[in-house]
């Protein structure tokens, strides 16, 4: 950002350093005039001259740099400030509508003036519709002063209308993501408190999660619908809220009666997730988990596929938890005994593509191998070092406390050229990088380092809240993956990890959240 600006080019490689001459400030002035800065794109010579002097007698002192060509023009944008582009509409080679029309296509905010020698109000008015800010035919030059106050005031307008609106979409989406990080806090909270109320099962609900989710992304689940699924997974017993504890902790077997009512917990959980907004699509797990592939399960009797995929997920990992995890009453089973009875249970208790999908798991060793399910001790781990680069200091700040929360080496830039600085000065395994920061934008600087041989190999992950309309595209295909903003705290954990799996980087060991 110049002067507080965005800077107004940002889809071409950089082609030196971001240390252009500074533009001097707009209420600058000095015994020439006020400071000005335009590109000419396809002016005569001789109307530059004459263009000197009219800016001169408004008050300005003109600084001009002459483009030929989109490249030229590109490479001028992105290493300087400018504040007006003159062009000519009937240049022979490169004029006003080619410049207009590479300006809109990368979004930038910059004004042009049109000048022409052409008579006739047909290029005026095609010039006038393709974006210019004004248009001037050669002849009525003397204007240009006048002219070119109006459309800088307009500009300095709308670059604030912008900042304002910025500033405000980052507070909210600032605020959406304390109140997701607020509602992942709670949702563990009452996880832990369920394992603390049934201690038979301390640590089952942690447990069963992590293999919810893994399994889910083994049967091609979609990030964003594991997120529910891990929320689904850790509340699955929240309905033995209401269950008496008489029943709950009865350490004989329970009557038909007592069985009755602890067969209502799905019910129960049902009751108090679904008036929750934020909650309701999690509830498949803790309101379908007891069903049964044959129709036999509770609450409402569901069979096969109209069991919710993730409860029938749920459902095979929950058997395997609680048999492999060792009870007063008995020892855990081994785990060639609990996975034959798995096999044992396809297609009556359970969906027979989900066992042979986690049997499968188990198999490879991406899932939990042959060892009882415990508390999993965190294993030494190289340093991950991720760098995040965003302009809006409490988004840092969360950003920070979670990464570093879940054991990474953060860094933290807020212009691009910080961002580039340290990518240069330091080892990263990956970046996390917003796209409207200042000096340059996330656009350049992830051009900059996809372009560079030494750090060419770091995977950028892209964070935005654009509106549709913007560069967003664009950005999806340069970057290595790309979350929308406002963030969902949980899908950015597992969205990093998988990044660093694929770039060939290591995370580290989990540790059990502090949220």
């Amino acid at each position: 950002m110049k002067d507080g600006r965005p800077t107004q080019f940002a889809s071409a490689t950089v082609r030196d350093s971001f240390d252009a001459e500074p533009r001097p400030p707009a209420t600058a002035e000095s015994a020439q005039g006020r400071p000005l800065r335009a590109l000419l794109v396809g002016v005569a010579s001789t109307i530059q001259a004459q263009l000197t002097r009219e800016l001169r007698a408004g008050g300005y002192a003109p600084r001009f740099a002459t483009v030929a060509s989109a490249d030229a023009l590109r490479t001028r944008l992105t290493n300087d400030y400018w504040d007006l582009i003159i062009a000519d509409v009937v240049a022979p080679d490169f004029g006003a509508l080619a410049a207009l029309s590479l300006l809109h296509g990368a979004k930038c905010d910059l004004p042009l003036l049109v000048v022409s020698s052409a008579r006739g109000e047909e290029h005026a008015v095609h010039a006038m519709r393709a974006g210019a800010s004004d248009y001037l035919s050669n002849d009525r030059l003397a204007r240009l002063g006048p002219v070119v106050d109006r459309i800088l005031k307009e500009s300095e307008a709308r670059r604030a209308r912008h900042a304002t609106d910025r500033a405000v979409r980052e507070r909210e989406q600032q605020a959406l993501l304390e109140l997701a990080n607020a509602y992942e806090a709670t949702v563990e909270g009452w996880s832990n408190a369920l394992d603390l109320r049934d201690r038979e099962t301390d640590g089952h609900s942690r447990r069963v999660t992590e293999l919810t989710v893994r399994l889910a992304g083994r049967m091609g689940v979609a990030d964003a619908e594991i997120v529910h699924i891990r929320r689904g997974a850790l509340l699955h017993d929240i309905g033995k809220m209401g269950v008496p504890d008489a029943i709950l902790h009865k350490p004989a077997a329970l009557s038909p009666d007592e069985w009755d009512v602890m067969r209502q917990h799905p019910v129960f959980a049902q009751q108090l997730l679904a008036p929750i907004e934020y909650l309701r699509p999690a509830l498949d797990i803790p309101y379908c988990h007891h069903e049964k592939w044959d129709g036999t399960g509770y609450p409402r009797g569901l069979s096969g596929d109209a069991i919710p995929l993730a409860a029938r997920i749920f459902a095979a990992v929950d058997i395997w938890d609680a048999l492999r995890s060792d009870r007063p009453y008995r020892a855990a089973w081994t785990a060639e005994r609990t996975r034959e009875h798995l096999a044992s249970l396809s297609g009556t208790h359970l969906d027979p593509a989900v066992v042979t999908a986690f049997l499968q798991m188990l198999d490879d060793g991406s899932g939990i191998g042959a060892a009882p399910i415990a508390a999993s001790v965190a294993q030494p781990a190289p340093v991950t070092r991720i760098l995040v680069v965003d302009d809006y200091a409490a988004n840092v700040k969360l950003l920070k406390r979670l990464l570093a929360g879940e054991g990474y080496d953060v860094e933290t830039a807020s212009t691009g050229r910080e961002a580039l600085a340290a990518a240069a000065a330091q080892r990263f395994d990956l970046v996390l990088l917003d796209i409207l920061i200042p000096e340059p934008d996330g656009v350049t600087v992830c051009r900059t380092l996809k372009a560079d041989a030494a750090t060419a190999a770091i995977p950028v992950m892209f964070m935005s809240g654009m509106e549709v309309g913007s560069r967003e595209a664009d950005a999806r295909q340069l970057a290595d993956d790309y979350i929308a903003k406002p963030i969902d705290l949980y899908e950015l954990r597992v969205r990093v990890r998988d990044l660093l799996s694929r770039s060939g980087r290591q995370s580290p060991a989990p540790r059990p959240s502090s949220e």
